[in-house]
């Protein structure tokens, strides 16, 4: 597994993947008990931090794959 600038055009692993998903799954959950409870500024920080985990999901790669 390899973190490349290019790699974000090559699939991404299986299992960073489901990481990633997981992650952002669990971050808008969390954002959207914090936005209920009347923290909304919290709410829109774990949700911008689950989006950004999830951008830098994509750039990681299979070593093979890179070219």
């Amino acid at each position: 597994m390899k973190f490349s600038w290019k790699g974000y055009w090559a699939p991404t692993p299986k299992g960073i993947r489901k990481i990633a998903d997981a992650l952002l799954a669990g971050c808008l959950t969390l954002a959207g008990f914090a936005a209920s409870a009347n923290h909304p500024t919290l709410g829109i920080t774990i949700a911008i931090i689950g989006g950004v985990a999830k951008f830098v999901s994509n750039f990681f790669t299979d070593d093979e794959e890179i070219k």
